[in-house]
């Protein structure tokens, strides 16, 4: 049995509010990590040149994550002054979560971070990384920790000759090897103006006809409108296929299905 340790550990950083007057001096910051796929949560420590902690009670403070190759801002956000639990003052401590969304579309490399104090009046301040007068921190974007982000398939073409109901789309491989034996499958319905119904059905053949096919769920849609319907069902499948029809009188359509599994 392999035994394997893991860190639960705050991400604190050391941000200087003053200048530097020689006493212990911080050489260089210290790098963040941020890992893709997961959110990370950052805490800043404001502090004067003797490393004391200052009163940000009533300040506000905004983090910029910034593309080093472009110089523009990817990631804007005012830090959440934390409480240290004192009845006078937060001596301090401020906070920021940077999410798995906030990354998704961002590469892996290296970036510069800033925080700046900004007043009532709009006016902003700098603030340092380290006490040499460096506004700029070092931020690393890592991938590969945790699984990627895949698109979700879009089903937009569907046909009028096969199928339970008028048109119905292509099978669209479920990938039964890694999905488990509770496995979720999830669509998102664009319909406009649709009332009809829409069937769900599954197969364990590879590259199957129509007989080969069963239902796994039908979805009913009453009313006439143009809002997204979504809906979950489970269980593996070789193949899922969609298959839509209007009830009489209706001109509606399906427009698209984006699925996920």
């Amino acid at each position: 049995m392999q035994t394997v340790s893991r860190y639960l550990l705050n991400n604190v950083v050391i941000v200087y509010t003053s200048g530097y007057h020689g006493r212990n001096s911080t050489v260089y910051d210290r790098r963040i990590k941020l890992y893709k796929g997961v959110s990370n949560p950052l805490s800043f420590t404001f502090k004067n040149e003797d490393q004391k902690a200052q009163d940000i009670t009533a300040k506000t403070y905004e983090f910029n994550l910034i593309d080093s190759e472009t110089k523009q801002s990817v990631v804007t956000r005012n830090l959440t002054i934390l409480d240290d639990g004192s009845t006078t003052s937060t001596k301090g401590t401020a906070s920021i979560t940077v999410t798995e969304g906030d990354l998704l579309t961002l590469d892996a490399k290296f970036y510069n971070y800033a925080i700046r104090e900004v007043a009532a009046d709009n006016t902003r301040t700098v603030t340092f990384a380290d006490s040499f007068y460096n506004a700029a921190g070092t931020v690393e974007v890592l991938d590969g920790a945790y699984p990627d982000m895949i698109d979700s398939t879009e089903i937009n073409s569907f046909t009028s000759t096969t199928g339970p109901l008028t048109q119905t789309s292509s099978a669209i491989d479920a990938n039964p090897g890694i999905n488990n034996n509770v496995a979720l499958h999830t669509i998102a319905i664009y319909q406009k103006s649709f009332v009809g119904t829409l069937r769900i059905q599954g197969t364990m053949v590879s590259t199957p006809g129509d007989a080969d096919y069963f239902d796994v769920a039908t979805i009913s849609f009453d009313s006439n409108s143009d809002a997204i319907t979504y809906y979950n069902f489970t269980g593996v499948y070789q193949n899922v296929r969609f298959s839509w029809g209007n009830t009489s009188g209706n001109t509606g359509r399906v427009d698209k299905i984006l699925y996920r599994h």
